[in-house]
């Protein structure tokens, strides 16, 4: 009996052992995570994923409210004649899922079929949707496929991607080089002459040289160490999600996106989320044994008399020696790589004094401190954190995939934040704004108001306005301004600076019709300021607002004066004055190369006074000199750069730069970042601190709870756009907006982007322009002989060329061009207005008639062109004329290159 209770006792003293031992090793292993709660809710909706042989790609999201399908550029899947497609969807969290599809315009208002999709089991848990379109899709025209979830107990979700039919986009062929591209910048002991990198290098005829940022951007223009991450070696830990952004006969731009994780020799491992776009061609090329030898001989083998005339040198019975063989040729126009790296709370430098932020694609890096500089809110990768230099304490305030890089659903990065107030306690108001990946409004878009508070460490969801604008589109509004005064929301969007009242619930908007351009912020978003008008000329008064004391002024110019505002020097606007006449003065562009003037400010009246004001709409300084202009204004840090000009007969021609300096208090130091290399080898974003503070402690660990609130207010505004917008899309996406296509056009040119309209039309796309080519043959010429009904001839011959038959009295119902061409026309107008004549002749090369306004204000059909000489019809002259490129250019200037097109479907 005895010895039955020694085994017993041993029994009870070893499991209290066990017990304790449990409870230490927590303690221990936690040591540094005070108040640990639940994190945010992680996402939910499954992905989709288009099929392609092998592979997956264009992973898709799911959306659960309305859309502007004309904005969103997600992806584009190229399918064949037979007009099949393979969706597959993540079933794991929605069991029981019933599929179904819709086929609409690229503008999303017109259906083109729809259907119910059965789904098949795939393997490693997916459905698998087989679609096949039965309505005749046009080839090479993009249609929106719509693929729609609903599960067992009522979830829905829409994924999207583009999709357009051709059999000869090539895109096997782009993919995999694209991919042997990837692949080869981790083989990181092969030799450059050894590498397909090697290869794309020396064809590489590109601008432009390495960042400034070390591995956070690389391009071809970098070394060939930098492109295979100069020793770093990361390891890819996640799937490598690969879209096809953008795709045509001859052209593709492709993504790819993926987490990576490095591990230095004392084992400090870092994590990264990395973005690779290349741009790439597809040609076939004679081969080279082929090509006729005799003189003359160009290298797309047509053989060219240059001493014939321009009709036998451009007619369509041209002699040629036809090369009946060819090879593909793929060509890397451009490769981006950025690199973000996660941050990292361990990241403490005690021997530097600074807080690593990590490896950044950018120095735009959202952040605020306190006055004591003792606390540092700041934003990476779709996480907002908190640091507490004085309690050793740091805080993921909003975020989720801390521990999970390589979820593609948790770690999705479409939304971003605006830090709206900080105070000395560590509380803190912030705007979420875009995709929302987790949480109740998992899959909505919209704008969502916070507060934190920092003694319970919860998140308090005030509002939430849903609309139908995607991230990429919303950032270029929203993320100008989001402001919280305790009474009213303030934020900017579809156009607006909408405000809503907390305690009504009730949405208004302050001012209306407005570009993302026409709104200037201060960088704290209390204070904001815009015009009355796009037109700078009209622009005859400018209101500054400061939201923080509810307060509103009006500043007005005087007679034969407008107004232009140049943005904040902190809460202190900067403002010019311009002459409304000098907007007829021509600019001498070239005497302004090598200066700041940039294309953006060619649309600029010229200023001959400056004016700094603050927030109450007081004057503390003006700067005038006699006969000097302002070009351009810069606000940088301690300055405003100012870029002069001179008028004379010739126009404004380019003088000294000058500076207006702002004296800063050297005493008071603060919170700052800083770019070093020498701590861990690579170029990496560090916040530095004042001398009196001591960086030598890894901090604790706090992760906020969400607060139910039943008082939250929730709203949906639906944007309707009223005018048509043309938007340039560069490596990051939606770039900037434009109500010019020319302006558009000019600044896509200068980023290697694209442009679409707002309507879902791509407008302008990088390509290989003809050596020459004629439409005139295809013109039936129109004269009435006069240079004020030239206009109304170009606009019929243009129309006619269309194929739709028109009168005069059709047209005269018109004073604008681009009107006309969209009312009465089969394709879409566009005012390409400040285009060069080589992009001009772009669309002449597709085939597409350009009209142009030269000398007296005529205007005239562009029809021909070749390497030196261009063909336009006069329909005043009511005969065609042949001039130089240089000729016709010095026309056009005098009209500021005044152009109108339109562009094929």
């Amino acid at each position: 009996m005895k010895k039955k209770i020694n085994v017993l006792v041993r029994i009870l003293v070893m499991a209290a052992i066990f017990v304790i031992t449990i409870y230490l090793v927590n303690i221990f292993q936690n040591r540094s995570y005070k108040n640990l709660a639940a994190e945010m809710k992680d996402a939910e909706l499954p992905l989709a994923y288009v099929c392609y042989g092998d592979s997956l790609l264009n992973c898709m999201h799911g959306y659960t409210g309305e859309v502007d399908l004309t904005l969103l550029r997600d992806s584009v899947t190229p399918i064949d004649e037979n007009k099949n497609l393979e969706i597959m969807v993540e079933n794991d969290a929605f069991k029981d899922a019933s599929y179904s599809y819709e086929i609409r315009s690229i503008s999303g208002d017109s259906l083109i079929e729809k259907g119910d999709l059965e789904a098949a089991s795939g393997t490693d848990g997916y459905d698998v949707l087989d679609i096949s379109a039965r309505m005749d899709l046009k080839q090479d025209m993009e249609y929106m496929l719509v693929v729609k979830l609903k599960s067992g107990d009522g979830r829905s979700a829409s994924y999207y991607t583009r999709v357009v039919v051709n059999d000869n986009y090539h895109e096997s062929q782009l993919l995999n080089a694209a991919k042997d591209f990837h692949d080869a910048t981790f083989a990181f002991d092969k030799l450059e002459s050894e590498s397909v990198i090697g290869t794309y290098k020396q064809e590489y005829t590109g601008g432009g040289t390495g960042d400034s940022y070390g591995l956070g951007h690389v391009n071809l223009a970098n070394a060939y160490s930098d492109l295979l991450w100069d020793g770093l070696k990361p390891t890819v830990i996640s799937d490598v999600n690969t879209y096809i952004k953008e795709i045509d006969v001859n052209y593709a731009v492709i993504e790819m996106e993926y987490k990576a994780m490095s591990i230095t020799s004392q084992d400090v491992m870092s994590y990264y989320t990395v973005k690779e776009f290349y741009k790439i061609s597809y040609r076939d090329v004679p081969v080279a044994s082929q090509i006729d030898e005799a003189d003359g001989a160009g290298t797309d083998g047509i053989y060219f008399d240059e001493t014939a005339s321009y009709d036998e040198a451009y007619s369509d019975e041209q002699d040629a020696d036809t090369v009946t063989e060819t090879e593909p040729k793929i060509t890397m126009l451009s490769y981006d790589r950025y690199v973000d790296e996660y941050f990292d709370k361990d990241g403490i430098d005690a021997i530097n004094n600074v807080y690593e932020i990590g490896i950044v694609s950018s120095d735009d890096l959202e952040y605020r401190y306190t006055e004591d500089n003792k606390k540092i809110a700041f934003v990476r990768n779709g996480q907002l954190w908190m640091y507490d230099y004085g309690d050793g304490q740091i805080t993921l305030v909003y975020g989720s995939g801390m521990d999970d890089h390589a979820n593609d659903s948790n770690t999705y990065s479409d939304h971003d934040m605006n830090i709206i107030s900080f105070d000395k306690d560590g509380n803190m108001t912030f705007a979420v704004y875009g995709y929302m990946n987790s949480g109740d409004h998992e899959g909505k878009l919209g704008v969502a108001l916070y507060t934190f508070d920092y003694t319970t460490l919860e998140v308090d969801e005030l509002l939430f306005v849903e609309c139908n604008v995607p991230y990429e589109a919303m950032k270029s509004e929203t993320s100008r301004l989001t402001y919280y005064d305790g009474d009213k929301f303030y934020y900017m969007l579809g156009g607006k600076v909408n405000a809503v009242d907390m305690k009504t619930r009730q949405q208004s908007y302050i001012a209306e019709g407005l570009s993302a351009s026409d709104v200037k912020v201060s960088v704290n978003m209390e204070v904001m300021a815009y015009g009355e008008s796009e037109d700078q000329s009209s622009n005859t008064k400018l209101t500054l607002m400061n939201m923080h004391t509810g307060k509103s002024y009006e500043i007005t110019a005087g007679a034969g004066e407008c107004l232009i505002c140049y943005g904040f020097k902190d809460s202190d606007m900067v403002y010019g004055v311009s002459s409304i006449s000098d907007a007829q003065v021509d600019v001498d562009a070239e005497s302004f190369v090598g200066t700041r003037y940039s294309e953006e400010s060619r649309d600029n009246i010229p200023a001959s006074r400056l004016y700094i004001v603050n927030s109450d709409g007081e004057q503390i300084k003006e700067y005038a000199k006699s006969g000097y202009y302002l070009m351009q204004v810069d606000v940088d840090t301690n300055l405003l750069y100012l870029t002069r000009g001179e008028k004379s007969d010739s126009g404004f021609k380019s003088v000294d730069d000058d500076f207006i300096t702002f004296k800063e208090d050297d005493t008071k130091e603060t919170i700052g970042t800083t770019h070093l290399s020498s701590i861990t080898g690579y170029d990496r974003l560090y916040f530095t601190v004042p001398s009196n503070m001591y960086l030598s402690y890894i901090p604790a660990l706090n992760i906020t709870k969400e607060k139910i609130d039943p008082d939250a207010a929730s709203m949906i505004m639906t944007v309707v756009r009223d005018k048509v917008t043309y938007h340039v899309y560069d490596n990051l996406g939606l770039s900037k907006i434009y109500d010019v296509a020319g302006d558009a056009i000019n600044y896509a040119v200068s980023v290697s982007g694209i442009v679409v309209s707002s309507e879902g039309e791509v407008i302008y796309r990088q390509a290989e322009s003809q050596e020459y080519n004629t439409i005139a043959s295809g013109i039936f010429h129109r004269s009435t002989g006069s240079v004020d009904a030239s206009l109304g001839d170009c606009l019929y011959m243009v129309l006619t060329y269309q194929g739709v038959q028109v009168t005069e009295d059709d047209i005269a119902q018109y004073t604008d061009p681009v009107e006309a061409l969209n009312s009465l026309g089969k394709r879409q107008g566009i005012d390409v207005t400040g285009l060069s004549l080589d992009m001009l002749l772009g669309y002449v090369s597709s085939g597409i008639p350009v009209i142009s306004r030269i000398s007296d204000g005529r205007y005239v059909l562009i029809v021909s062109y070749n390497e030196a000489d261009i063909r336009y019809y006069d329909p005043v002259e009511d005969k065609e004329i042949v001039v130089s490129r240089d000729e016709y250019t010095d026309m056009m200037l005098q009209w500021h290159n005044e152009s109108y097109t339109y562009v094929e479907e």
